[in-house]
């Protein structure tokens, strides 16, 4: 649960910081997409020798390839549509589309992974994300525009790479999946975008270090989670991540939180609690 708890938190702060940069501080996505891969590969890099193995028969099978180049173009997508949203939404907007992410990788796990279905924790998972979707969501927010529709589509691929990470995680350590995944996308996104030097200097270059050194802690403790707890339990403690959210763009960012995010946060903690309990047990 360690890591399912890490990652969540991590991943609420990451959100404020990015949000800072891409919003506030203005840096525009050309600089800051392949800038924070180059972080994210570095900094992965530093642990892959410790931590970093590949089960090579399994991973260079025709189908390991197949997922493994699946899950590179659909990260590369849903980076982009996220990073568009955060420089143009507000937090709260950007996050009600976002909390729709889990109820689609729950529902997605229990199609996909049969054996770690769990009845009463699908329940717990699908009431913990509904309570926060219900609670957040204003009438304004279901006025799409094309900038929702695209997150929306974002959040789709987001799940769908849960799930093809999930069957990856057999042939690749937690650390080396990642690796080689921010390799590929700083690559990619390298020869895309093609920032210049003097753009770069002009960057904060320490904020996005930092939003990279949050990232790797978010992402690589999810894939662990992923593997040791199953995709559904990560996925009902990644519910906890909207509240964190919520406090840190009320004090940071001076946005407002209504009451009922207050409700919505203790059914959701009370979910994880029951969750974990009844998992310990079992």
């Amino acid at each position: 649960m360690f890591s399912a708890l890490v990652s969540a938190l991590s991943s609420a702060g990451g959100l404020i910081i990015d949000k800072i940069i891409l919003a506030k501080r203005g840096v525009p996505l050309k600089v800051f997409i392949p800038v924070v891969f180059v972080f994210l590969f570095v900094l992965t890099l530093v642990f892959t020798p410790f931590y970093g193995y590949i089960h090579w028969q399994q991973a260079l099978q025709p189908s390991g390839l197949f997922l493994l180049i699946l899950m590179a173009i659909i990260a590369m997508a849903w980076n982009v549509l996220v990073c568009q949203s955060l420089q143009r939404e507000s937090l709260h907007q950007h996050e009600v589309i976002i909390m729709t992410g889990p109820i689609v990788t729950i529902v997605l796990a229990a199609i996909f992974f049969q054996s770690e279905f769990n009845l009463t924790v699908f329940v717990l998972a699908v009431i913990a994300s509904l309570a926060m979707l219900i609670a957040r969501a204003e009438p304004r927010h279901f006025k799409f525009d094309k900038m929702s529709y695209n997150l929306f589509l974002a959040v789709v691929l987001m799940s769908v790479e849960n799930i093809i990470i999930r069957e990856l995680l057999h042939a690749y350590s937690p650390v080396a999946l990642y690796a080689v995944r921010t390799l590929i996308l700083a690559i990619f996104f390298g020869i895309y975008y093609r920032p210049s030097s003097k753009e770069m200097a002009k960057s904060p270059l320490l904020l996005i270090g930092l939003s990279a050194a949050i990232g790797v802690i978010s992402m690589v403790t999810k894939f662990y989670a992923f593997e040791s707890l199953g995709v559904i339990y990560t996925t009902l403690i990644s519910t906890l991540m909207p509240i964190v959210v919520f406090l840190g763009s009320w004090e940071i960012l001076h946005e407002r939180i209504r009451p009922r995010v207050v409700v919505a946060s203790i059914i959701i903690l009370a979910c994880v609690v029951v969750a974990t309990v009844l998992t310990s047990q079992g």
